[in-house]
């Protein structure tokens, strides 16, 4: 059984339900269904084998709401497919030509144009990836507009639009109209209302800017057309399509001739408005119209919700969102919205009284380096060996605590106190963060960007645990602990609190804590952790370092050496390595439970060694290159992530980039394989069972504990392989304890009566660390005045109105029956 987990809740745009009380949200190969009460996971939709792009619940109203749950989904694995969401059934299963990019089905938000007397075929819009293959390589030659017959399945003949790339299709409120935007240009189709057997039936527009366009959105009345270009300016087309749509030759207002008011030569629209207050260097995310066409939202890289009064373009403002804003989904209640947040999260936002009211988080995505900074760091994520907790840099200076086994965040840990601040140039990131074993104490490495070539600087810090899991408080900060060089790694001691810090300017560090129990004065002031004694080795750059498992010896990689030195005395023990391969040593690690070392060079001549550490002689070794290393604490194994070579022709090309491999310290023939993908970048490491909460419990008889091999990839998207049980293709599954009762908490006695009390007036602690207590989600009461008594003393009524009420509630009403 393969568990994974961390996909992006963010790819696509979510859709909420007919009822509004489920939120339907793509990640993966899978759409995930929550429940927006609770904001817990309910239900996935499993079938797909690509990327799932879009998600469209099928409109109903009246009593059949509660009965038809209906969604269409579109993937990259080419293929459409109509869902009960209620009960995740596949329903249809659609093949076209393509992988898809973006769904529209204009009929299903008309049921007028499809209910008539003579019914007319159902069409779908897409936009596909189009490669081709070109003398023996795959050519990316942009996307296509396509439409295709969902009545007698099949390709409508020829191609609406050819593309610069793939982009997302709009389609206006009525399904009248589908719009996409394509450099320069906005291209509107009519949907077609009668059956067409080639793409040219179909009637199309088109609206002009002199910049770039990135989204568009369509009024309720359909004459209203609003694009976002890559500039930040809003651009509003009104009577759009007069002559194109309509058989009207002279629009008049008022018995007035209307005037061309801004409007480019041949674009058929009567006047143009351009609003801007979005950043000149960031393109519109997301426009949408208010179901009374009344307003218009927008959101880019500010973190801003902007609400602008179309008549008069007044603005209001929904600040601080926490980051880049990327799509907007209307809820069936007018005033609730889902907003997609680039740091792979959704908002469950009420407008009117312009609060959060539930927030759908995701494993933080990876964020990338300048150009110029990327030899200096190797950021990468740490684990909680024992608590099933990944550790992640994050942006916006924090550290966040994910749980693997229940995917979802535990907790985040803010590195620098600082706002969300909507800027190109990332100006401060943490480069490295690493636990002690017992996850008492954690490091870590803060490195603020030099603003031209001054200013630029490290700064180290140990936090101490609080009584929860993921909870740290600050202890010391250590400014510049290696001068001006990078920190390149940082390891704690397997059994005290002690610490050695790498640096690329050729030394290291130990640090220890200080015995002493610091004052008031002293707490802040870096009093907690002190450095103890440097190293160097004829001033090599110093990459890795790593303990034994009594912690009696300290091996650091010295450009293409190995050292091994006493940690106590910081002197030098022995110096090992192969200097004729000028490679350097990335990554080591000693192999518990006996007396090896394994190491990773890379270089000209890249290869991975196992050295026998009773003779100082590699004991066996592979000249191949490693992304990452782990090694089992309870078994002397460990696992290499390997990048697979790239064919230059194409012809052997796969999803899979590279191999985790499995060895015994005893054999180079390895245990057991597996392919993955987006390797580049990836993390191996070894999670304790226990700590994953299985179904299945460690046997009696088993001496050795079977721990669970967790591989990151570069996106952040996790794997959980068992590596023990001799099954190399193994099942990828979710834990059934992910999964909520789709049955939601009602309201107390008190809101029943009284209305729901404040957040701020609530006397209730937050969460437990412990997940499995964040799982369980208590339902409605059928007695609702057994709780009438729990709001808060300070607010609660007097007992000459409380009194009434509850006697009455005691009470059945009788109803008479009239004769």
């Amino acid at each position: 059984m393969v568990t994974t987990g961390g996909s992006n809740l963010v790819r696509s745009r979510p859709a909420f339900t007919n009822d509004g009380k489920r939120l339907l949200v793509c990640t993966g190969n899978t759409v995930s269904v929550y429940s927006v009460a609770t904001g817990m996971l309910v239900a996935e939709l499993v079938g797909h084998r690509g990327l799932v792009t879009t998600v469209i619940a099928v409109p109903v109203s009246g009593p059949m709401i509660k009965i038809i749950c209906q969604c269409w989904t579109a993937s990259l694995d080419a293929t459409l497919r109509l869902w009960d969401f209620n009960s995740a059934t596949l329903l249809q299963t659609v093949q076209v030509a393509r992988p898809v990019v973006s769904l529209v089905i204009p009929d299903i938000l008309s049921p007028s144009m499809h209910n008539d007397a003579k019914k007319h075929d159902r069409y779908a819009f897409l936009s596909v990836e189009w490669k081709e293959r070109h003398h023996g390589q795959l050519d990316n030659w942009g996307g296509r507009v396509m439409m295709h017959n969902l009545t007698k399945m099949k390709e409508v003949n020829g191609h609406l639009k050819v593309t610069h790339k793939p982009e997302l299709l709009v389609v206006s409120p009525s399904g009248r109209f589908v719009g996409v935007p394509d450099g320069h240009t906005i291209h509107i189709w009519k949907a077609p209302v009668e059956n067409i057997e080639n793409v040219k039936e179909v009637k199309m527009m088109r609206l002009h800017h002199t910049k770039g366009f990135s989204t568009l959105a369509f009024h309720p009345n359909d004459t209203i057309v609003a694009g976002g270009d890559v500039t930040g300016r809003i651009l509003i087309w009104r009577g759009v399509g007069r002559h194109t749509f309509t058989s009207e030759k002279n629009v008049e207002n008022g018995g007035r001739s209307i005037e061309m008011s801004g409007v480019r030569s041949h674009d058929d629209a009567v006047s143009l408005t351009t609003w801007h207050w979005h950043q000149s260097e960031c393109e519109v995310k997301f426009l949408s119209f208010s179901s009374d066409g009344a307003y218009l939202y927008s959101g880019a890289k500010e973190g801003v919700l902007v609400i602008w009064q179309l008549e008069t373009g007044k603005k209001q403002f929904f600040p601080r969102l926490g980051g880049p804003l990327l799509f907007l989904a209307h809820s069936p209640e007018p005033s609730l919205f889902s907003i997609s947040c680039a740091d792979n999260k959704i908002l469950l936002v009420n407008l009117s009284t312009m609060t959060t009211e539930k927030s759908l988080d995701g494993i933080k995505p990876p964020f990338s380096l300048p150009d110029n900074l990327r030899c200096l760091s190797n950021i990468g994520a740490a684990v909680h060996y024992k608590a099933g907790m990944l550790v992640l840099p994050a942006e916006n200076h924090s550290v966040q605590f994910y749980d693997v086994y229940y995917d979802r965040p535990v907790s985040e840990v803010m590195v620098s106190e600082r706002n969300y601040i909507p800027a190109n140039d990332i100006s401060a990131f943490v480069t490295l963060v690493t636990l002690s074993a017992d996850g008492s104490v954690m490091g870590t490495v803060e490195m603020k960007v030099p603003e031209g070539g001054v200013g630029g600087r490290f700064s180290l810090k140990f936090w101490e645990a609080k009584a929860r899991n993921g909870h740290f408080s600050l202890s010391t900060v250590i400014d510049e602990p290696h001068s001006d060089a990078g920190i390149s790694a940082l390891v704690f001691h397997p059994l005290k609190n002690m610490a050695v810090s790498c640096s690329y300017g050729g030394n290291f560090k130990v640090w220890v804590e200080h015995e002493k129990v610091p004052s008031k004065q002293e707490i802040g002031q870096g009093c907690g952790w002190r450095c103890r004694s440097v190293g160097s080795y004829k001033q090599k750059a110093m990459l890795c370092a790593g303990f034994s498992a009594d912690g009696s010896l300290l091996a650091v990689g010295a450009g293409d050496l190995i050292t091994f030195w006493n940690p106590e005395t910081n002197s030098l023990v022995s110096v090992i390595g192969e200097s004729l391969y000028l490679t350097s040593i990335s990554a080591l690690s000693f192999i518990p439970k006996s007396h090896h070392l394994v190491s990773v060079a890379k270089g000209s001549n890249p290869r991975f060694s196992i050295w026998n550490l009773s003779t100082l002689c590699v004991w066996w070794s592979y000249n191949l290159s490693v992304e990452a290393l782990a090694t089992d604490p309870d078994r002397p194994n460990f696992a290499v992530l390997v990048p697979v070579p790239v064919d230059s022709s194409g012809k052997f090309k796969s999803e899979e980039d590279a191999i985790i491999v499995l060895f015994s310290v005893e054999d180079p023939i390895p245990i057991a394989t597996w392919a993955v993908r987006k390797g580049m970048g990836g993390t191996l490491m070894f999670i304790q069972q226990s700590a994953l909460l299985l179904e299945e419990t460690v046997s009696e008889k088993t001496k050795v504990p079977e721990n669970r091999l967790l591989f990151l990839n570069g996106d952040h998207e996790y794997a959980v392989f068992n590596p023990y049980n001799g099954n190399g293709d193994e099942a990828h599954v979710t834990p059934i304890i992910r999964f909520t009762s789709v049955k939601e908490q009602g309201p107390s006695g008190y809101e029943v009566m009284f209305g729901k009390i404040p957040d701020q007036e609530r006397n209730v602690d937050k969460p437990s660390a412990n997940m499995a207590n964040l799982n369980a989600i208590c339902t409605g009461t059928s007695q609702p005045w057994n709780t009438i008594f729990s709001g808060s003393s300070h607010v609660l009524p007097s007992l000459s109105r409380l009194g009434p009420t509850f006697l009455e509630s005691l009470l059945e009403k009788r109803i008479s029956q009239e004769s």
